[in-house]
């Protein structure tokens, strides 16, 4: 998708570029979700031949502190490099991270069963489900049910990180990544700098709404279909922060190559 009626009015000449990166696949369904499976290290990799291929310059490379959006940057930065080009050293800013409500699935799900109907008729679903192919499509459809209650503040726990306290701690990291100093000059001028930044859905959907001006619902349904190593572009300054492009995998060229989980 792209957004041209969104900064085709801006000082383009003044502007400029941070480029979010979904990571890679990750290895759902897996005791340790956190980190890539094959596939989500070959797209990683063939993201950083493509921005070789078209001698893409970065000026900075930040990732999130999961290990799946540190090895994305590793990986691509990897391929970048083999190919001649110049590859930043990655820095890792933990308000660039995912959504911390892993809580609400390893402590508080029997409760939330209890409390939920809907959300204990798709758990019995789940574990009626013949194979690991239909389990897993109830259980995207159970993360869903929680998530978009977590962001409703229907649902929550003690310590937990609200909705609100998220979005606020993206805009946080995403001013301190346009900020970062690189040899003595800010990554927002002069014109043409470019800024990558390897994360999370939920850390590109942040993003989304905050140029687009979503209100959450239609935010919340973006992250639902964001591609793995999918890349999302934005124009910034001090004043401006505009949606460029969204969601966008130029770098996969086989239909299977394409996730979402």
């Amino acid at each position: 998708m792209t957004c041209g009626t969104a900064y085709r009015s801006l000082p383009l000449l003044k502007m400029a570029t941070m480029i979010l990166v979904r990571h890679g696949q990750a290895s759902w369904f897996e005791e340790n979700y956190d980190r890539l499976s094959s596939l989500g290290e070959s797209q990683s990799r063939l993201l950083g031949e493509l921005w070789a291929s078209r001698a893409v310059e970065l000026t900075r490379v930040f990732t999130g502190p999961r290990v799946r959006q540190v090895r994305s940057a590793e990986l691509c930065g990897e391929a970048f490099a083999a190919a001649g080009r110049k590859w930043p050293a990655p820095v890792v800013m933990d308000d660039l991270d995912e959504m911390r409500i892993e809580p609400l699935f390893r402590e508080h799900l029997p409760e939330l069963f209890e409390k939920h109907a809907h959300l204990r008729a798709l758990s019995d679903s789940m574990v009626a489900a013949d194979g690991n192919e239909a389990r897993a499509r109830i259980f995207d459809r159970l993360f869903q049910g929680v998530v978009t209650m977590w962001v409703k503040d229907q649902i929550g726990a003690p310590g937990l990180e609200t909705w609100g306290n998220f979005r606020a701690r993206v805009q946080r990291g995403l001013r301190a990544a346009q900020e970062f100093e690189t040899e003595g000059n800010l990554a927002r001028a002069p014109s043409g700098r470019r800024v990558a930044v390897f994360t999370s859905a939920g850390v590109v959907v942040a993003a989304t709404q905050l140029a687009l001006g979503l209100d959450d619902d239609k935010a919340l349904g973006l992250a639902w279909h964001m591609r793995n190593s999918s890349v999302s572009e934005f124009l910034f300054s001090e004043e401006r922060f505009s949606l460029l492009s969204f969601n966008s995998v130029p770098h996969l060229p086989e239909a299977q190559m394409i996730t979402l989980r």
